[in-house]
């Protein structure tokens, strides 16, 4: 009889394999069927290079590594490539049509054989990543009539929890969708009819100024965790909060408040009351996790005004500090400022 840590071993092979198999439209029960355990390694090893092109997450992994370990394209051949497909999204504004130019800065996600690129209007577009061959597409129905940051949108993430694999959108209109992987569908059980109001808590006082998401959340285990783009050009503002919402359900799960309130630590950084209402301090660059330690550390930008301090004297936490959180609670572990009191806009834009 085999050991428990070697049946743990072929239970684990079996699963990577059969992953494969239902990726490939083939029936499981059919192609696994009486095979042996040595046919089942060797089936396992011939299936790795597949798991290895995979990109899951906007920069690689959930640390932004930005690391792959393909070898094909090297420094040796890569002037000899040309395109193999060009796939058009249409999303395109020159000023004419729509009051704001649009800018493409979408970096893809490739998971199980499918490409995943978001476009300026905050759609999402699956791909056949080896023929440019779209599978389905997803629109938010963005109001392209308002002005708009360039229409930027960086990028999805990608969540898989063993039975469902969702794709989360966040848009510039302050939206967080939930997509079913394989469809594109809003996922009905996530937040109201697939979605969650990303406004509701932070710009309760503010119905007409901006607040939305120009770069992907990320996921940690069965938290999608979310930054935001809000205005700086006004003292008073929808807040910069980071939030983290259960990817199953959409419930918020915990809060960060980034303009530190009334009795959180870094509260005294600021002069009296200059604190209160205050917007900007915000994430909106792509957020980084460190999985194994559960440490999820934000990259956050000037409070507004982010070009005057006279009504904000202080240190002002946590304005362009990288803030290092205990992923699963929000908690805060470490902070760094890199600059005690902005007046020039020297956001941290980058994991």
């Amino acid at each position: 009889d085999p050991s428990p840590q070697l049946t743990s071993v072929v239970k684990f092979i079996y699963l990577r394999l059969l992953r494969s198999v239902l990726r490939a439209g083939l029936q499981p029960r059919s192609i696994l069927r009486g095979m042996s355990l040595r046919v089942i390694l060797l089936a396992f090893l011939i299936s790795l290079p597949a798991d290895a092109q995979d990109w899951p997450y906007y920069a690689g992994d959930p640390g932004a590594m930005k690391y792959s370990t393909l070898k094909e394209i090297n420094r040796d051949n890569v002037q000899r490539l040309h395109p193999a497909w060009i796939f058009h999204t249409g999303d395109v504004s020159d000023g004419t049509r729509w009051p704001t130019l649009s800018a493409f800065e979408s970096t893809p996600l490739v998971v199980s054989g499918v490409m995943y690129v978001t476009t300026p209007f905050s759609r999402v577009i699956a791909l056949d990543p080896e023929t440019g061959k779209e599978i389905w597409s997803f629109d938010p129905r963005l109001d392209r009539t308002e002005s708009a940051n360039l229409f930027i949108n960086r990028g999805a993430a990608y969540y898989a929890d063993g039975t469902k694999r969702r794709i989360f959108l966040g848009t510039l209109d302050g939206r967080l969708f939930s997509l079913v992987a394989e469809s594109g569908k809003p996922d009905n059980s996530f937040g109201s009819g697939g979605w969650v109001d990303l406004r509701k808590g932070i710009a309760d006082d503010f119905p007409n100024r901006r607040i939305g998401m120009t770069s992907p959340p990320v996921v940690y285990k069965d938290l999608v965790i979310c930054g935001s783009l809000v205005t700086d050009g006004e003292p008073r503002g929808p807040a910069g909060d980071v939030r983290a919402y259960n990817a199953r359900s959409g419930k918020l799960v915990w809060t960060f408040h980034t303009v530190a309130q009334r009795g959180e630590f870094g509260n005294d950084t600021w002069a009296p009351g200059s604190w209160e209402k205050r917007g900007g301090a915000n994430a909106w660059p792509p957020i980084s996790v460190d999985a194994e330690r559960g440490i999820v550390f934000l990259p956050l930008t000037s409070p507004s005004t982010d070009y005057y301090g006279g009504d904000r004297k202080g240190q002002g936490l946590f304005g362009d500090c990288l803030v290092a959180l205990e992923a699963a609670t929000g908690k805060r572990l470490w902070h760094f400022q890199t600059v005690h009191h902005n007046l020039w806009d020297y956001d941290i834009p980058a994991q």
